[in-house]
């Protein structure tokens, strides 16, 4: 699975940039399809002023279940764009829905772990706003700017981030408790799972949402190294207001009135981002 995942995702970031715009992402809040290197700012997420990322992206959606306008749909709904590349398709598909089964278990390990049902959570996300991207970080044969990242300092957005991603240099790195960062050693075969924004709400910050960004590679091999990785987001449907759960709110998780909803949250985050925050949401 990953040995044909890579392979196809790399042919398709090795097409022309005019071939790849075919299926470029239309809107800001409509996460969907390519978008170049320096198309966006992931430290703008956290409100923080950055220069833009040194990668390029393809984004899809769930690969079952109702598109935009359709009863049960959220307004974040949007159909896939597929390049007109042989496997693309099939392959990523294939991938999105191995992941969504690899979410599902987290979930429910998590609600057990909690000591609440295996099934909690699953009504949360039976139309779930999840995402698979690829991110393609090319070779820097210029430096980057000061303060410039292949992607900038940021946490993700839902529930868990699954990663996997080639091991050579200038790669994921998480920021400790002590402020040191981490280098975290990846494989294509090798899944790494961050908390995001929600799980840490749910959680009452127990587990806090995983800062973390992607390195520049050293200047002596800049010029020739590239980097494929892929990230699931784990996103609840729409209308899902997160509150604390009931073992950290001390008896029954009720949803206050400021609750965070997670569609609004996820659609004000992915503006922001490829915005580099001049914009609001608009869904």
């Amino acid at each position: 699975m990953f040995t044909e995942l890579y392979a196809v995702t790399r042919r398709f970031f090795g097409l022309p940039a005019q071939e790849k715009s075919k299926v470029a992402q239309p809107t800001p809040e409509q996460v969907r399809g390519w978008s170049g290197a320096g198309s966006e700012g992931m430290a703008y997420s956290l409100g923080e002023e950055t220069h833009a990322d040194l990668k390029e992206k393809m984004d899809i959606g769930p690969v079952t279940g109702p598109t935009l306008g359709q009863p049960g749909a959220g307004p974040m709904a949007y159909p896939n764009l597929w390049p007109a590349l042989p496997e693309f398709r099939t392959v990523w598909e294939c991938y999105y829905q191995h992941m969504q089964r690899v979410g599902a278990e987290l979930l429910a390990l998590t609600a057990e772990g909690f000591g609440l049902s295996r099934q909690f959570f699953v009504p949360l996300f039976d139309a779930e706003l999840s995402m698979l991207r690829a991110l393609h970080f090319p070779p820097q044969p210029e430096p980057p700017l000061p303060h410039q990242f292949r992607a900038g300092i940021h946490t993700d957005y839902g529930a868990f981030t699954v990663v996997s991603a080639e091991s050579t240099p200038g790669g994921l790195q998480v920021l400790e408790a002590d402020g040191e960062w981490l280098e975290v050693n990846t494989t294509p075969a090798t899944l790494v799972v961050l908390v995001g924004d929600l799980l840490a709400e749910w959680t009452g910050n127990h587990w806090p949402a995983t800062l973390h960004r992607t390195a520049n590679p050293p200047r002596s091999v800049a010029f020739e190294n590239s980097r494929l990785a892929f990230a699931f987001y784990q996103h609840p449907n729409w209308d899902v207001e997160v509150a604390e759960l009931s073992p950290f709110a001390g008896g029954a998780a009720h949803a206050p009135d400021d609750a965070l909803v997670s569609g609004r949250h996820l659609a004000e985050k992915y503006v922001r981002q490829t915005t580099f925050g001049t914009s609001d949401p608009t869904v």
